[in-house]
């Protein structure tokens, strides 16, 4: 258990941005196996959360350009949504991975909605 808890401890030191939640998760998901039932609870969600491939599908664009949005924008935020553990798409690599909210979610609506009407005025 030493072993896992170290494990935790460095996982903790490069993925800095990871919420409570998260965090308890990696825990539960190190300790519970070795104890061979459930000592850390695996945190239940309230909310839904998005990743940026979602959201990119809902308003049909690029997870880019989400990401470019959200960054513009200071959008990576505990109002907006959460940091995760997330397997990297291209490697076996484990990576930090912002998942967005329903208050984002409005917020990129807000911002594309405005997007397209610069666009239809002739302002962009």
């Amino acid at each position: 258990m030493q072993i896992q808890m170290e494990i935790a401890e460095k996982t903790f030191q490069w993925a800095t941005g990871l919420s409570d939640a998260a965090r308890q998760a990696v825990i539960a998901g190190l300790i519970n196996p070795i104890a061979g039932h459930e000592v850390i609870p695996v945190p239940v969600l309230e909310k839904k959360h998005y990743t940026a491939t979602q959201i990119g599908k809902i308003f049909n664009v690029s997870a880019n350009k989400i990401g470019r949005i959200a960054n513009d924008n200071n959008m990576k935020t505990e109002e907006y949504g959460e940091y995760y553990l997330d397997k990297s798409r291209y490697s076996n690599k484990q990576v930090e991975a912002f998942r967005y909210n329903d208050k984002a979610l409005e917020k990129f609506n807000d911002i594309l909605l405005a997007e397209l009407e610069a666009a239809n005025s002739g302002l962009v």
